[in-house]
């Protein structure tokens, strides 16, 4: 059964999980056991917010917030709004959970899924 990641579940890596930016390449890492991710900037940004303390609603206000300043002196009309943004990320996250790399609490849950 698939549940679906509410706005107050919260996400955070898991723990054979570890995020790192390598210099040499200017690449941003998902380092795992016997792998090796490279993520795009937005997936980048996306998994250092997952720290276990804060909610996908939070996370995704602030993924918002950094791209409106970006563009500040662009037209942020062109950024989709805060409802597609909160879809996205918890289709990414959720995909992330399924590969093992994140862990997804829902607020009040104590469940450990490792």
């Amino acid at each position: 059964m698939v549940e679906s990641i509410l706005a107050d579940s919260i996400p955070r890596l898991a723990a054979k999980a570890r995020l790192k930016f390598d210099k040499v390449r200017e690449k941003n890492l998902l380092l795992l056991p016997e792998k090796v991710v490279v993520l795009n900037e937005a997936a980048a940004s996306i998994l250092t917010l997952c720290d276990g303390r804060q909610t996908v609603n939070t996370i995704t206000e602030k993924i918002r917030a950094s791209l409106q300043a970006d563009t500040e002196t662009a037209d942020t009309s062109a950024l989709p709004d805060l409802i597609t943004m909160k879809a996205d990320i918890s289709e990414f996250l959720r995909e992330m959970e399924d590969q093992g790399w994140v862990v997804i609490h829902n607020h009040g849950s104590v469940d450990n899924k490792e």
